[in-house]
């Protein structure tokens, strides 16, 4: 299509009623994509077994335009859009659970609590034995304890300085060597969650002082290394990079347009994230597929998007009389083949646009002369080029003589 009719296709795009949405809007600032929204969120989880490893965190779908709900975060690129908190596998980077920030809402407030989130993102796993790694924004003592005896899952994190029964025995840092690890453990005599909290010395002068938590880990250094990691601080660092990986190649190769209506801009998003959830699936199915390629997701975008508009394309060459050369070209390209010359012929004398004549133009030698030119409505009936009346031949014949020679 042209990209007039695409941008008019664009302007249209709606997701809910409009007579209603006014209403909605006040109990819910979501509710103009919220349904679609959801629709597609409760697929994913349908279609693919995770593995042991998974990573809870956000990612910014950067929008500038007015929204209810948009947030900055200077450490994100773009630093300003609407937030959507993920859960994904930490190795394929599959998105499994997402649920944007909306702003405050009428939910009392353990409902909207970080900790009601992970236990909302993680619900369809519950039960599994998986694992949970999530940042210090995310993770406590209480969260870790209830994930391990309500989900049967465990967690990985780091964590904040201020939160309720660290000891302080972790928080000091004076005398203690570059490097170094302190360890206290959740007494089992008490049959609570077995929690381990860690303290890790990162850097002196100033010194600062890495806070972690786990329940699938114990006491465990890594001494054949100069920084003498913990197993804790291992696991962390190889899982935590999910959703930043995923920011960064939905941000590489993405279907976004410039808008300023944010549900568009959250479908843009949703299509990406689709797209990145369909191709782990397909290449988990078929791992040979242009195997010793780098950019193996780019080639699986180009296909995908070529099989979705090609049942089309079929459709619209049927008929291509009037379409503009570079649809042509376009159509020949998804389809691979050259559609024949007889399916653009146009009556005599009849034109759906009009054009400097092909003849006067071979004549012309300078750009200025050929830009005076005049365009002419009149195509060739043979060639289909446009031709003026001094480089064309009128034929005069009655209705009479016309009949006689159709029936010969």
């Amino acid at each position: 299509m042209s990209r007039i009719r695409f941008g008019e296709l664009l302007s249209l795009i709606r997701f809910n009623d409009k007579q209603t949405r006014t209403e909605r809007r006040k109990q819910d600032k979501f509710c103009p994509i919220r349904e679609v929204f959801y629709k597609i969120d409760e697929l994913f989880v349908k279609y693919y077994i995770p593995s042991a490893h998974l990573t809870i965190d956000e990612m910014l779908s950067l929008f500038r335009g007015r929204c209810p709900f948009k947030v900055f975060m200077k450490d994100k690129p773009g630093k300003y859009g609407i937030l959507i908190r993920m859960l994904s596998d930490a190795h394929t980077r599959y998105i499994l659970k997402m649920e944007v920030y909306a702003g405050k809402d009428e939910r009392p407030a353990e409902e909207r609590s970080v900790k009601a989130v992970v236990r909302h993102l993680v619900k369809p796993l519950e039960g599994t034995g998986r694992n949970v790694t999530t940042d210090r924004y995310y993770t406590s003592i209480e969260l870790a304890e209830e994930l391990y005896n309500d989900d049967k899952l465990t967690l990985v994190g780091t964590l904040k300085s201020n939160r309720k029964h660290i000891p302080e025995e972790l928080k000091k840092t004076q005398g203690r060597e570059l490097y170094s690890s302190r360890f206290l453990f959740t007494d089992p005599k008490t049959g609570k969650a077995p929690v381990t909290l860690v303290s890790y010395i990162t850097r002196l002068k100033p010194t600062k002082n890495l806070l972690l938590l786990s329940t699938q880990h114990d006491r465990k250094v890594d001494e054949s290394t100069e920084k003498k990691k913990t197993d804790v601080n291992l696991y962390y660092n190889e899982t935590k990079g999910g959703i930043d990986s995923i920011d960064q190649m939905t941000r590489h190769h993405s279907v976004k347009r410039g808008t300023r209506r944010w549900p568009l801009s959250i479908f843009f998003t949703l299509i990406d994230i689709a797209c990145l959830n369909g191709g782990t699936i397909f290449m988990k199915n078929n791992r040979d597929w242009n195997k010793k390629k780098h950019n193996v997701r780019r080639l699986y975008m180009l296909e995908l998007g070529q099989q979705l508009v090609r049942p089309v394309v079929e459709e619209r060459a049927k008929n291509i009389i009037g379409l503009q050369k570079p649809i042509i070209s376009a159509i020949e390209s998804v389809l691979g083949k050259t559609l024949p010359s007889t399916s653009v012929v146009v009556p005599s004398g009849a034109s759906y646009s009009r054009g400097r004549c092909h003849l006067c133009l071979n004549t012309k030698s300078s750009k200025r002369e050929k830009d005076k030119m005049t365009k002419v409505s009149i195509v060739c009936c043979r060639c289909c080029k446009y031709v003026c009346s001094t480089h064309s031949a009128k034929t005069i014949i009655c209705t009479n003589c016309e009949n006689e020679s159709e029936s010969e």
